[in-house]
């Protein structure tokens, strides 16, 4: 989990410089995606939330609505 960690921040501020050098808005709205999509793996794998359970469900029930909707 350190290492997720560690490289968000390396990713984060790769684009951080990026964006120094070019005035585009297309590095922040990265940065964001990085922030949030790092959160989203933090949470979904510490296993103290409901997430995973919820995530657990999904893919246990996935296969039974696939047979619903191909009626």
């Amino acid at each position: 989990m350190i290492k997720i960690i560690f490289l968000a921040v390396f990713i984060m501020a790769i684009l951080f410089l990026l964006k120094k050098k070019s005035k585009s808005s297309i590095y922040s709205k990265l940065i964001f995606l990085v922030i949030v999509i790092t959160i989203l793996f933090v949470v979904a794998t510490s296993g103290k939330l409901i997430l995973p359970q919820i995530l657990q469900i999904l893919k246990i029930g996935l296969p039974f609505i696939a047979k619903f909707i191909s009626f």
